[in-house]
């Protein structure tokens, strides 16, 4: 459990601006940043960021939170882990209690014991091939060494050894308190049909599989003799790993990718160590998984440019087309990389050289290129255009999701290579369609509905005012000194008000991140989204660095908004007044004290209202 402590200080610490920038490309766009949305496909630059409110608001798709929405949204993380990401992004300590009994778990309580259990596991196997590499004789230390690992290497992936034994980590003292129901869960001991209970990893190499906050969440563990089958046994899906949502060695990674917006994905966890030594430090791979949706979706996020370097035999083309296939269909471009000799990534850098690979990286294949790689100029016959045709419209077929700017061009491009005419070849595609009655259909951002809060129309402009509060010191303090809580009839706007006058008596520093902490997340969306709204509406005519016409049109708003809420109140008095007049028939004393009462409002009214 993390306290809310320990939360604000998350929050306080995390600049929006650095948090988003770190991963979409930010442009400057008067007081505000701008960027073109990283959770929908758009051409113009909808995505606004406000570091003066540390919000964002996407006025495409109409997405919009604080550092932490992002965060959640962006990594595809929960609040908890959000949370935590965060901390340590700002080197903040997180300090959590829980146990290894179940009891009165939360979900999150429940993950972190999972993780923990993991984490132990994880420092055990790697001490174990620690103290094995000491011994240079032994038949692991030589395995070792043929695969070109070095003790470097094993340090930085946390690569382990699980020893030959049934009850190795039962025998641990660490995992002396923890249920083997929470060790089989997780996946790091197995119940048999009979009842039996044992390791489910031993004598193997112990690759850890980490989540994006450095947790270790599965073991992907190769086997140190290839006659012993099956060569790889994967942890099993479980609360915390999700094979089809996580890259093995995305962690050690995401640095480079970020920086560079560029991704090499190859298939093997050798391949992906062996990529990294020898410098490609952008590379990940697949955890024992064919490519997937959440897969396409994690690396168009974090990447423009993507190299797909599969194995050079059969299987590997086909799987790399595959996957380019699914990453086009995501509005990506990636390029395939064939290796020489049917050689896997890893095997190549031993008997060939970085500098080789370099040259074939920068000649990737296109999506196009693939369908014409068994062809050369001295075979493309009528009869081999007509297999490509073919090939390239059935492939078209599956993409359902391709925009017809993109189809066009990929026909453009292939009637180019093919020498055809290029409105021949649209018509042909048409036809084709027809035919096989595709499910073809332009790509259009889809939100997903959520429960939200609910504004009453009238009880808007309360906001407005508590936008303003937020947006200009000396308004806020005008606010709090002139009118009270009693002004306002919305419940939350009411509430959010006395949280801006207890931040203000008590002299903390009042923003989106302060008032909004004791709220629950329906209305917190609510507030974000409505000030970014704001933001964008109030900022739209006031060039960068124009002070003065801010200022002026803040004054003007306050004054407006000041009146409206005054001549509110006024009323609301006067109708109370009006209404305690009536039980006052036999008391002359009390109605000549409401009488006077109501003169005194009816004169502020018209006071203000000449304002």
């Amino acid at each position: 459990m993390i306290s809310k402590e320990q939360i604000e200080s998350v929050v306080n610490a995390a600049d929006i601006v650095d948090v988003i920038g770190e991963r979409v490309d930010l442009r400057r766009s008067g007081a505000n940043h701008k960027a073109a949305c990283p959770f929908h496909d758009e051409k113009t630059a909808s995505f606004m960021v406000s570091h003066a409110k540390q919000i964002f608001k996407c006025f495409g798709c109409g997405v919009a939170g604080d550092s932490i929405k992002f965060i959640m949204l962006y990594e595809n993380l929960n609040y908890p882990d959000a949370i935590r990401l965060l901390a340590a992004r700002y080197g903040i300590e997180i300090k959590e209690s829980f146990s290894y009994q179940n009891h009165n778990k939360t979900d999150d309580d429940k993950k972190e014991t999972m993780r923990s259990a993991m984490k132990l596991a994880t420092e055990f196997y790697h001490q174990n091939l620690l103290n094995e590499i000491k011994n240079e004789n032994s038949k692991f230390t030589q395995y070792i060494k043929e695969r070109g690992l070095t003790e470097e290497d094993c340090k930085i992936f946390k690569i382990g050894y699980a020893p030959d034994k049934w009850h190795a980590l039962k025998e641990n003292i660490k995992f002396k308190d923890i249920d083997d129901k929470l060790l089989i869960e997780v996946g790091l001991r197995k119940q048999n049909e009979k009842g039996n209970i044992y390791d489910l990893f031993r004598n193997r190499l112990m690759f850890p599989v980490f989540d994006i906050l450095g947790n270790v969440i599965a073991f992907s563990a190769r086997t140190l003799d290839d006659e012993i089958q099956p060569k790889y046994v994967n942890s099993p899906e479980s609360t915390i790993y999700k094979k089809s949502k996580v890259f093995f060695g995305f962690y050690q990674s995401k640095d480079t990718v970020r920086k560079t917006h560029s991704m090499i994905l190859v298939e093997g966890n050798m391949d992906m160590v062996s990529m990294f030594k020898n410098g490609f430090t952008n590379t990940v791979a697949l955890c024992g998984t064919a490519f997937t949706e959440d897969h396409a979706q994690t690396m168009k996020r974090n990447a423009d440019n993507i190299n797909i370097l599969f194995d050079g035999d059969v299987a590997g083309k086909k799987a790399a087309f595959r996957t380019a296939e699914l990453l086009i269909s995501n509005g990506m471009d990636p390029k395939i990389i064939i290796l020489p000799d049917e050689l896997d990534p890893d095997t190549f850098l031993k008997i060939r050289s970085r500098s080789e690979l370099d040259n074939l990286l920068a000649k990737g294949i296109g999506f196009i290129g693939m369908f014409f790689l068994t062809y050369d100029k001295s075979n493309m016959n009528a009869s081999n255009r007509i297999k490509i045709i073919d090939k390239i419209f059935e492939s078209l077929g599956r993409l359902s999701n391709l925009s017809e700017s993109k189809v066009a061009a990929f026909l453009k491009e292939a009637s180019d290579r093919l020498g055809i005419g290029e409105e021949s070849l649209k018509k042909d595609f048409e036809t084709f369609r027809k035919s096989k009655k595709s499910n073809y259909r332009s790509k259009a951002p889809q939100i997903e509905p959520t429960e939200k809060y609910v504004c009453d129309k009238k009880d808007l402009f309360e906001f407005n005012i508590l936008y303003l509060m937020l947006s200009d010191k000396k308004v806020c303090s005008e606010y709090l000194r002139t009118i009270d809580e009693s002004y306002f009839l919305n419940h939350e706007a009411t509430q959010l008000y006395m949280k801006f006058y207890e931040l203000y008596e008590e002299g903390e520093s009042i923003n989106l991140n302060n008032i909004l902490v004791d709220f629950d997340d329906k209305f917190k969306d609510f507030f974000i989204d409505y000030t970014a709204s704001q933001e964008g509406v109030f900022l739209a005519d006031i060039d960068e660095g124009d002070e003065v016409g801010l200022e002026i049109k803040i004054d003007q708003a306050f004054k407006d908004s000041f009146k409206k809420i005054k001549l509110r109140f006024f009323k609301r008095e006067i109708k109370k007044l009006y209404d305690e007049l009536k039980f006052t028939s036999d008391d002359v004393e009390n109605e000549e004290r409401i009488m006077k009462e109501i003169a005194e409002i009816k004169s502020q009214e018209i006071e203000i209202g000449n304002s």
